[in-house]
């Protein structure tokens, strides 16, 4: 259609002079002036029939700049940089070249872009192409084009709504549910800064398109890194933005700039120490403020009063007239023990192999106000993302186990006892404790005993121990203890110090620390004993199954469980490892699915982390109590306010 267009520039212009089409199809008097810039396009386009043009692509990105037709004399005299005047013909030709671009030319007339490494049919190559035409345009208009730099797009104001993903943990409406509180707790926090940050920290407050962004990251990234939990992380963080103090949150605004400024090292450091603007023997003061008494909680498996001996003997017969018959711990399959191990071939368990699942259940949140989201089908487990009744387990072990919570069947074993009194014991400071536990014949024991000075984290005990009855699983996976950490352990025998040995190491590697292992629970409990006393306050995360273990009655403890309660309230908890990585930013009980990689809990580790769990929440009380009017006293006892007192404007104020 093309070809038959061309033919109507031979007829003139039925218009004349009056045309107004912008390329007129038809001959005008003017285009004899335009004729010399004709050129004979075959010097450097191919012809429609040449092979090049039928095998390079129809369309290409343009990514160099132009170099319009000319005569090829013209640019032998371009190339050569010739200093002679041009003729008056060739002065139209550069005319024409700056002047006359063809609009969206046919596709077989387009020019092909060559890479930069191949030579056209005269010789040349494009780099000598454009640097040639550039010197053309310098010496016929004394001015050189200038290549912008690529600015950058700025960012596009974001609204509150969620960013689309490829694969969505949940429905629109409920992620645009949680989007909406998450920026509610935002944006409270950052107008309650406002109020109260000086000008000095005025860069700590955030802008509405700030906020709204923040939000969005926080609830991309969940959506994305942990699809499984969308709903259970993002809703436990709303709860702790709810609750959340100015104070806290300028501590983390303050997080966030560093680690955007790549400045972590002060962010590193400020994960490990907790300034509670006390003294350590006024913080063990205060910590005696949330002291949590036993009485009532029995329910949930706190043991207030040692157990009678004519219960424990009921409970003992009980288990001889079942014949050892227990259900699993881990597949709820009933087997029989054998304390002793069974005669005929030394078996400690019957039943063969437990093919279960090691992790918890969890459900898949669904939207608001759904009844029906939090059924069977959509509850999984977490060590294999796997459907509840999929399958049987993912885990097979050797044995069937079994524990015991009955207060009664404990003493069975090992008789619980209440602290004695021990005035060696130092008044000003407190214990922080942790137990690990394995399965045996008898249930749950003790393997590990861990003890730390309160609040200074100085190490005052750490010693495996050997449990009363055979042990069937050790769970290495959660206890950290290898069988051959008890086999290949130092004994420790009455008077020997308890505390590792330390092996030096190369230089440049850290000294490595070998467990002293002790004879019985009994054994390991007299060695706590000589640490407390009933007046010291111990302190330890749901204490109540290290209490249970050591078999100890203690009236003074203090529980981050309860310190740090579950939103459904007990027997639900928040565990360790949660509360350390929201409240303190920190990653502990890091596990591997490799068998071979397993590394467990660490005991020493856990009753690190549970201290400064409660030095925050000490920082946080005694600033609660300031503003109630708590004082000190001049023999270092805090002194409680004569009437109901507060602070408004950095004033104290009494309340009516």
């Amino acid at each position: 259609m093309a070809a038959s267009l061309g033919i109507l520039k031979s007829l003139p212009c039925p218009a004349g002079k009056n045309c107004t089409a912008f390329q007129c199809l038809f001959r005008h008097p003017s285009d004899d002036a335009a004729e010399p810039a004709k050129t004979d396009e075959s010097i450097i386009e191919p012809s429609l029939g040449s092979a090049d043009a039928q095998d390079s692509p129809r369309k290409r990105i343009k990514v160099s700049i132009d170099i319009p037709n000319t005569d090829e004399k013209v640019l032998k005299q371009v190339s050569a940089g010739s200093a002679k005047p041009q003729t008056s013909g060739n002065e139209k030709v550069v005319k024409a070249m700056s002047v006359s671009a063809r609009i969206s030319p046919p596709p077989v007339q387009r020019k092909r872009t060559l890479p930069d490494n191949r030579a056209d049919k005269s010789g040349n190559t494009l780099v000598s192409r454009k640097a040639t035409f550039a010197t053309s345009s310098q010496q016929s208009t004394a001015k050189s084009p200038v290549q912008l730099p690529i600015k950058a797009a700025p960012s596009k104001p974001e609204t509150l709504n969620p960013r689309h993903l490829k694969k969505s943990p949940a429905k629109h409406d409920m992620r645009w549910q949680i989007v909406k509180l998450l920026h509610a707790q935002y944006e409270r926090l950052n107008n309650e800064l406002k109020k109260v940050a000086p000008d000095d920290e005025s860069f700590l407050i955030m802008s509405r398109q700030q906020l709204i962004t923040k939000t969005l990251n926080e609830e991309e990234e969940v959506a994305i890194n942990k699809p499984t939990m969308y709903g259970n992380i993002l809703k436990n963080k709303i709860k702790v933005y709810t609750k959340m103090a100015v104070e806290k949150w300028k501590d983390e605004r303050l997080e966030d700039i560093k680690r955007s400024t790549g400045d972590t090292s002060a962010l590193e450091e400020a994960h490990k120490v907790i300034v509670t603007g006390l003294t350590p023997v006024q913080e063990v003061e205060v910590l005696r403020q949330l002291l949590s008494p036993l009485k009532g909680l029995e329910q949930f498996g706190y043991i207030s009063t040692v157990p009678k001996n004519e219960d424990i003997e009921k409970a003992r017969q009980a288990v001889e007239a079942s014949g050892n018959v227990e259900v699993c711990d881990r597949c709820t399959r009933r087997f029989t023990v054998y304390p002793g191990r069974r005669e005929e071939d030394g078996a400690l368990a019957s039943g063969g192999p437990c093919v279960h699942h090691p992790g918890k259940t969890y459900f898949i949140e669904g939207p608001p106000g759904d009844r029906l989201a939090r059924s069977s089908s959509s509850k999984k487990w977490r060590c294999c993302d796997q459907t509840v009744g999929d399958t049987d387990g993912c885990v097979t072990g050797k044995h069937h186990v079994f524990k015991t919570t009955d207060p009664n069947r404990l003493a069975s074993v090992l008789q619980f006892a209440e602290t004695p009194p021990n005035p060696d014991a130092p008044e000003d400071r407190a214990v922080c404790f942790d137990c690990e536990m394995g399965y045996t014949v008898y249930g749950m024991e003790l393997i590990r005993l861990t003890a730390l000075s309160w609040p200074s984290g100085e190490e005052l005990l750490d010693v495996l121990v050997y449990p009363v009855g055979e042990p069937i699983d050790l769970n290495t996976r959660y206890s950290g203890v290898r069988t051959e950490d008890m086999a290949v352990a130092e004994r420790w025998k009455p008077g020997d110090n308890p505390m590792p040995t330390v092996i030096p190491s190369g230089s440049g590697q850290l000294s490595q620390r070998k467990l002293k292992i002790v004879p019985s629970p009994k054994d390991a409990r007299d060695l706590f004993f000589k640490l407390i006393s009933p007046d010291t306050p111990l302190v330890g995360h749901a204490i109540e199954n290290d209490l249970n273990t050591l078999r100890i009655v203690h009236p003074m403890v203090v529980d981050t469980v309860l310190l740090f309660p579950h939103q459904r309230g007990l027997p639900i908890r928040n565990g360790l490892k949660w509360l350390t990585e929201t409240m303190l930013g920190r990653k502990i009980q890091v596990t591997s699915n490799d068998e071979d990689e397993l590394k467990g809990h660490d005991s020493a580790e856990d009753a690190r982390a549970t201290g400064e769990l409660v030095r925050l929440k000490i920082r946080n009380e005694w600033r609660n109590m300031q503003m109630k009017g708590w004082t000190w006293a001049d023999d270092g006892k805090l002194k409680a306010p004569d009437d109901i007192w507060t602070v408004v404007g950095a004033k104290k104020t009494k309340t009516h």
